[in-house]
């Protein structure tokens, strides 16, 4: 049976039996299938902060171009404003955390009564605050710094002017002169 015949590392030929319908190994390209076709963990618009907006906010992110500053600058002053409103609300108090349902049993079994467990905690809002204005910081740094090597569109030049005020003539204007 033939050979791969690819080179290995060694500069050797390699030793391996090719892929049926190809002339080298699965090591050295035989056969390849390609990429998966329709991968189901590929990325989809909204997919990642779709769940946690509120369906007006879902509207206004499907109309934001991606990788654009200021649209996340945006985002990042409507996440501040949720976060200080909530503050505002609930301070330094408990919140529900979570609440967990269970049938009470006796002996195994089911009383038809249920036993409710909640857990609460404060939430630190001044620290979640905090990282919130920061980023909108470090983002206006961003903005600053494109502003100032890409400035604005201010449209097409249409025309170039160029006035020489002084500077040295023509050799060939004062040869002319010399000879006339």
């Amino acid at each position: 049976m033939a050979l791969c015949g690819a080179k290995t590392r060694s500069g050797e030929p390699c030793k391996r039996h090719p892929v049926p319908g190809s002339k080298r190994c699965k090591l050295h390209g035989g056969k390849s299938t390609g990429a998966p076709k329709g991968s189901k963990n590929a990325a989809r618009p909204g997919s990642i902060y779709s769940k946690f907006l509120t369906d007006e906010e879902n509207d206004a992110l499907a109309g934001i171009e991606l990788g654009r500053v200021d649209d996340e600058l945006r985002l990042m002053r409507v996440r501040l404003m949720r976060l200080l409103a909530k503050e505002n609300e609930y301070g330094d108090t408990l919140e529900l955390d979570s609440e967990k349902v269970e049938p009470e049993e006796i002996d195994g079994a089911a009383t038809g009564n249920s036993r409710i467990t909640r857990t609460s905690k404060v939430r630190d809002y001044n620290g979640a605050i905090d990282k919130a204005a920061a980023r909108i910081e470090s983002l206006e740094r961003t903005r600053a710094e494109l502003l100032k090597h890409n400035p604005p569109d201010t449209g097409p030049v249409a025309r170039i002017e160029i006035e020489v005020v002084s500077g040295r003539s023509n050799p060939a204007d004062t040869d002319d002169a010399a000879t006339g």
